[in-house]
């Protein structure tokens, strides 16, 4: 969804409005008395009684003030890009001027604005100067013989107006507006040299606004919507780590490589650029047209303003800036870590939301958490690296410190158009990428601690399973035009597609790991309705990693029970985004975005995007899980498992040296006990590739265990019971997606 700051301004009323989606709003005032069409009697005023004005628009003197007191404009009759208008002009880059209670002192100001008479670069306008190449600035009537005027304008704010090149902090540089058939084709309309971030916040330009003879407006007031010039940018965090909450962010201030010695931001929240010339705080903004004439009405960006940037480099910075973190989650899922009963320290444990809708921004709350921004025509990725702490909730006071973790938002969605807002949310998951320890050799992510005690007969001190599941995510970015995150995950109900587009961590501009995307490497699947409320990203990865079905099958079961079912119906590979922010299409690098088509799509429902990355044919290990047999009865009904009972052990040798271990068998101790009775006892070894055994254990070939039990039956005394399971070295990326009605 977009949010735009707009002014509309008139000769009596100027109003900035805060929605986006607003387009020109019409004059609602009484009718006049059309005159006949041979007389130009009714003269031509800027202004407006606006009946539809939303609560956060800012009207009258406040908005006078915002423009400066002072606008721009250009007026010709007929239609732009047409042969009619270039003989016809009206307004030739006029300055329209604010003073207060000046209303119907004049025939050419009903509220408070006047053109006639006024001269740029004298009192009171001495700040502005006179860029059209009028003699002097006349009063102007309506002509009833023409259907159609055109018109549109700009201010340069409380920043001081001069014809060319800025000339210095403040005031910005400006050319004539050019108007008819010299718009046609996105033609350079004018341009501005804008010093600085400041004073791009001043800077206003519209559309065009026709006015038609039809619609009955001639000899009212005409409305111009003046919008900022500039972007708006904010960042927000949440997180969804199972049993932890995330607390003292801190930010990175360069993209290093080590993940935890570079350089830490002092100013809060921080974007940095990929691109060597990082993002342009001063520069020249062309304004244009992209599709001006009656034969380009259709078009959705029909008489629309467009802006491009030629940044100064030297000006540029890598980082973007928002400050500290704010609106923390105040609601613990668990024991308030500061229990005990002491007053809490203040700011202690602050924690990042846990859910989208609840998402922590960073930044000025006044300013809802934006930074104004220079427009980008054409970007790069941007980075976010941060440390934080995971606090558990289980009130144990755990801490673990994460750092360097990483995200990277492609090109495609950092690409700002002028009046324009971006909220980029970065979600904190089991899944992440950063060090738990300031070693760079030792792995990254968050590796879940799990126990799996398993008795036979006899208790083995082996006996522990600790299960690693391997994290190494490349950055997922998900995108749905009108998404709403305040109140949703992703609607079915807007209509509108998702788009999945995935970066490589080192930044890249053309990753290979996008420009390699198939439909046999960017898999959808449905997340079972009884895991589609619990399912994380390391969830998932676990099932893809440690499944139960074969590594061939569309469907996958992981061991962990979660069930996927694959979805190649409503996921497509394309290299056009079909609703951008701005309602236009935007065109990627082929085969660099995933489509996933809401239409088809149950709701509510989770799925999972999973990108497979990994590098050749994957190695597949057939893995057995023992079970522990509560009762008398094995298992799961409807479930096989494996086997193999004391009398088959009995059978193999023990072994005559001490060996490390191997992945094609599984381990028993081997018990004599003084009664001339044997126990068994399994050894796990999962995750434990260069654990060495003594001799005297038995190694049992995985493939020789062929055994089966069905899942209910009654239990055998003296066997061991397996869950098959297989092990693959696939690398995966996975975002969970839930959709709503």
């Amino acid at each position: 969804m977009k949010t735009k700051y707009l002014f509309i301004a008139a000769i009596g009323v100027v109003t900035l409005a805060s929605c986006a989606d607003d387009v020109f709003v019409g004059d609602n005032s009484p009718n006049v008395v059309e005159q006949e069409a041979t007389n130009t009697e009714g003269m031509i005023n800027f202004g407006l009684e606006f009946p539809n004005m939303t609560r956060a628009d800012i009207a009258g003197p406040a908005a006078a003030e915002l423009l400066g007191n002072n606008f721009y404009v250009t007026g010709t009759k007929g239609t732009e890009a047409a042969t009619y208008p270039t003989d016809k002009l009206v307004f030739d880059n006029y300055l329209v001027h604010y003073t207060a209670n000046s209303a119907g002192t004049t025939e050419s100001n009903t509220a408070n604005w006047e053109y006639v008479g006024v001269v740029p670069g004298s009192a009171p306008t001495l700040n502005y100067a006179k860029i059209g190449s009028y003699n002097a600035q006349t009063i102007k009537y309506w002509d009833y013989s023409v259907p159609q005027y055109d018109f549109f304008g700009f201010s340069t704010g409380t920043f001081a107006a001069v014809s060319g090149s800025s000339t210095g902090a403040g005031n910005i540089g400006i050319t004539k507006m050019n108007y008819g058939s010299a718009l046609a084709g996105g033609a350079t309309a004018y341009t501005f040299d804008i010093p600085s971030v400041d004073a791009i916040k001043n800077t206003y330009i519209t559309d065009i606004v026709e006015v038609k003879k039809t619609d009955n407006v001639y000899g009212k007031d005409v409305t111009l919507k003046f919008k900022n010039l500039g972007s708006k940018v904010r960042v927000a965090l949440y997180e969804t780590v199972p049993g932890y909450q995330v607390t003292d962010v801190v930010f990175y201030a360069v993209d290093g490589t080590t993940g935890f010695s570079d350089t830490k931001s002092t100013e809060g929240a921080t974007l940095i650029s990929a691109d060597a010339n990082g993002l342009p705080t001063k520069g020249t903004i062309t304004v244009y047209f992209p599709h001006v004439g009656d034969n380009n009405a259709s078009e959705q960006d029909y008489n629309k303003a467009a802006a491009t940037v030629a940044p100064v480099t030297a000006s540029s910075t890598k980082t973007l800036t928002f400050g500290d973190l704010y609106n923390f989650e105040t609601t613990k899922e668990g024991v308030e870590p500061d229990n005990d009963g002491a007053t809490p320290t203040p700011n202690a444990y602050h924690y990042i939301g846990r859910t989208l809708p609840t998402a922590t921004f960073a930044g000025s709350e006044a300013a809802k958490y934006y930074q104004t921004v220079f427009p980008v025509s054409d970007s790069d990725p941007l980075t976010l690296r941060v440390d934080y702490k995971l606090v558990s909730i289980d009130g144990s006071n755990e801490v673990i410190n994460v750092y360097g973790a990483k995200a990277v938002v492609p090109a495609t969605y950092t690409k700002w158009l002028p009046n324009y807002a971006y909220t980029y949310i970065f979600k904190i998951s089991d899944n992440t990428n950063g060090w738990t320890s300031q070693v760079s050799t030792d792995p990254q992510g968050l590796f879940p601690i799990t126990f799996d005690a398993v008795v036979a007969e006899a208790t083995d001190a082996t006996g522990e399973q600790t299960t690693v599941t391997t994290v190494a995510t490349p950055s997922i970015t998900t995108y749905q035009q009108n998404h709403t995150y305040t109140t949703n995950e992703y609607s079915k109900g807007t209509g509108k597609n998702i788009y999945v587009q995935v970066m490589n961590n080192d930044n890249t501009t053309s990753p290979s790991l996008v420009t390699t995307l198939s439909t046999s490497n960017s898999l959808l699947y449905a997340i079972d309705a009884s895991h589609a409320s619990t399912a994380t990203e390391a969830m998932v990865m676990d099932a893809l990693e440690k499944r139960t079905t074969a590594i061939g099958d569309a469907d996958v079961t992981g061991r962990n029970g979660i069930a996927l079912t694959k979805d190649a119906t409503n996921i497509s590979i394309t290299n056009e985004i079909e609703n951008g922010v701005d309602n236009n299409k935007i065109t990627v690098a082929n085969n660099s975005a995933a489509k996933i088509a809401i239409s088809g799509l149950t709701a509510p429902g989770t799925y999972a995007f999973v990108y497979d990355y990994t590098s050749g044919s994957k190695t597949v290990v057939d893995e057995f899980q023992p079970i522990a047999v509560e009762g008398s009865t094995v298992g799961e009904s409807g479930k096989t498992y494996y086997t193999i009972d004391a009398t088959t052990l009995d059978g193999i040798a023990e072994t005559t040296a001490a060996e490390t271990v191997n992945d094609g068998y599984i381990y028993f101790s081997k018990t004599k006990n003084g009664t001339g009775t044997t126990t068994y006892s399994y050894i796990s070894i999962t995750g434990k590739a260069t654990m060495t055994l003594p001799k005297g254990v038995v190694k049992v070939a995985k493939t020789s265990i062929t055994g089966t039990a069905a899942g209910g039956s009654t239990k055998v005394d003296g066997t061991f019971y397996f869950e098959k399971y297989f092990s693959n070295n696939g690398k995966y990326a996975v975002k969970v997606i839930k959709i709503i009605a």
